[in-house]
């Protein structure tokens, strides 16, 4: 997608909302004459009469003008906040851009969301708004997108009926905590979604990078709460605040909110200030733990300072978008870098979290907080992740175009230095004779398979593990192991590499009907099976809080998603237990 396409204003399409209405004077002329009382009496009769007609037509007039005023594509609701004309199309009504804060400049550039001015005018909600501020790509050449004013919420939902109690699902887009947006291109909700399974959706922006997690002791002292980061994470809990207020008049059910997305589910399911806003939660290749303390990250972070020169708050808020993403610690060490993560680890080279155990959004670190039985969200809980994660940007060079040899070098230069018999052992477990579903590019799949068992898959079946003794809601297991019939045909923020097999972000993808946007050709029969497939489990779960009748919770069981499901116990259990023995664990994702 054209990253200007937020910023486009909309061509006006009705011009007169207001139409001035003409007064005919009634001139009364007396006469001195005798008139009968009859007669008066009729014309009294005739003058009400006329009167009542003028009256229908005034009403019609009205109404017609009102028809053309807002035709069959315009719709509007009153918020608590304000009237906002939305759109109506492909079975279904579309609300973007909507504020659920105030936009955070000034005093509240690293202050927590402040409500927003309601406006007595109707406010056109037919565009999503800017994005928050973010680099494009992720790196030393991308370039400096968005506006500081952002946090705007979106709805789609098949129904304007107060009150028609329709489950809800709010989605929380991924990017690291650094880039996207609510609305990006085939990796948000649309109106044929709303329509088709006939649920509410909503998304919204929320602060990233370092407006949105930069944790430093000044902004601590200026705090109220006397903490700082995580400035992000209020925003999405502010979102869902909203969802509550005012998810009814958009036919939606506060009562059945589920949550869904990546990078911060198990993060708000941990939060206690986040406690009852919703019923459900989908975690799609999300974190493993969160466990940076406030006094580490504002110690991590002085290369802020050091960077800008600013020694008061003063100073920062009067930066300059591109100076503060400048002067993000994005390289400098421990960073905040998402490059690694793609790629086997490096011994003792761990990444940060940008996240931070703050004592307000975050209490304790994250299994802590089950282990004190308090403080966290106790609902359905599905935990997904993506075979090959690693394969939607591998660091590895060339990795596209190896022989078996390279990737056995690769491994061995990476591995040797935890142990010459984690090389080994990784090789055999990862062996160059597995089955290979494509005729191409297999060294790839073995290599981009062993990076997300490492970073993903294992730790998040310990965290699979860990709720289902902890929570006492069911939790459920997916990966999802489906090979698309074709490579990823579009190089955007979202999908920056040719991905050809299960790529980070497949799920969610497919769920938003992406999948022929990102391949850039028509599905084959397979790949709509694999659509229809995650879209049916994912809204189900949304609606009862479970999976299908034959699906048990975990640990029974996990669910495999290809074109086809199939429900397997202790998934690839064997390479996990090597690299829990090994301790790799600890290199596992992190935002």
């Amino acid at each position: 997608m054209n990253e200007d396409a937020f910023e486009v204003p909309e061509r006006t399409e009705y011009r007169y909302l207001v139409q001035e209405e003409e007064e005919d004077e009634l001139q009364y002329v007396r006469h001195r004459q005798y008139i009968s009382p009859f007669l008066v009496l009729s014309r009294r009769c005739i003058f009400f009469i006329c009167l009542g007609v003028l009256t229908l037509l005034a009403l019609a007039t009205y109404l017609g003008y009102v028809a053309q005023t807002l035709p069959p594509g315009l719709v509007q609701v009153l918020t608590d906040c304000g009237e906002y004309r939305g759109r109506y199309k492909n079975g279904a009504y579309s609300f973007k851009g909507v504020p659920y804060a105030a936009p955070p400049i000034g005093e509240l550039r690293w202050a927590p969301p402040a409500a927003p001015v309601c406006k007595s005018t109707v406010n056109d909600a037919g565009r999503f708004h800017s994005v928050c501020p973010q680099v494009r790509p992720m790196s030393s050449t991308g370039k400096v997108i968005g506006q500081e004013d952002c946090l705007f919420i979106n709805v789609w939902t098949p129904t304007l009926k107060p009150n028609a109690k329709v489950p809800v699902m709010v989605w929380i887009h991924g990017g690291h905590l650094h880039t996207l947006s609510g609305g990006e291109e085939g990796y948000s909700p649309s109106e044929k979604l709303a329509a088709d399974t006939g649920m509410v959706y909503v998304s919204f922006n929320y602060r990233l990078n370092a407006f949105g997690f930069l944790a430093l002791e000044i902004l601590r002292e200026g705090s109220p709460s006397n903490t700082s980061g995580n400035y992000g994470l209020m925003d999405q809990i502010a979102s869902l605040k909203w969802v509550q207020r005012n998810i009814h008049v958009f036919g939606g059910d506060p009562g059945k909110v589920t949550i869904f997305g990546q990078s911060s589910v198990w993060t708000l399911m941990m939060s206690p200030l986040a406690k009852g806003l919703f019923h459900a939660a989908v975690d799609m290749s999300g974190p493993y733990l969160h466990n940076t303390t406030l006094k580490q990250a504002e110690s991590d972070n002085l290369v802020f300072l050091k960077k800008t020169g600013c020694k008061d708050l003063t100073c920062l808020r009067r930066l300059s978008v591109r100076n503060v993403l400048q002067a993000a610690p994005w390289q400098e060490y421990p960073y905040w870098a998402a490059e690694e993560m793609t790629d086997l680890p490096t011994r003792g080279r761990y990444i940060r979290a940008m996240t931070v155990v703050d004592g307000l959004v975050l209490d304790a670190p994250s299994f802590e907080v089950w282990e004190k039985k308090g403080g966290h969200s106790d609902v359905p809980f599905l935990i997904g992740s993506t075979k090959q994660e690693a394969d939607f940007s591998p660091r590895a060079a060339n990795i596209s175009t190896w022989t078996w040899g390279d990737y056995r070098w690769f491994v061995t230069d990476k591995l040797q230095s935890f142990s010459k018999n984690l090389t080994r052992d990784a090789l055999d477990l990862y062996p160059s004779s597995a089955p290979c579903p494509t005729t191409d590019r297999c060294p790839e799949r073995a290599y981009t398979t062993m990076v997300s068992d490492i970073r993903v898959t294992c730790p998040k079946n310990e965290l699979a593990q860990i709720a289902a003794a902890e929570l006492n809601s069911p939790v459920y297991r997916y990966v999802v192991t489906y090979t698309p019939s074709g490579q990823v045909n579009v190089s955007t923020a979202l999908l920056p590499f040719p991905s050809r097999f299960s790529f980070h972000r497949l799920d969610a993808v497919a769920f938003f009907g992406g999948l022929e946007f990102v391949l850039g050709k028509p599905l084959s029969e397979e790949d709509k099976s694999f659509q229809g497939l995650i879209t049916q489990h994912l809204v189900n779960f949304a609606k009862t809080g479970k999976m299908e009748t034959n699906w048990p919770a975990f640990p029974e069981a996990t669910g495999l998603l290809s074109s086809s499901l199939k429900l397997v116990q202790d998934y690839s259990s064997t390479r996990c237990d090597l690299w829990k023995e090994n301790g790799l664990f600890a290199y596992a994702w992190m935002n």
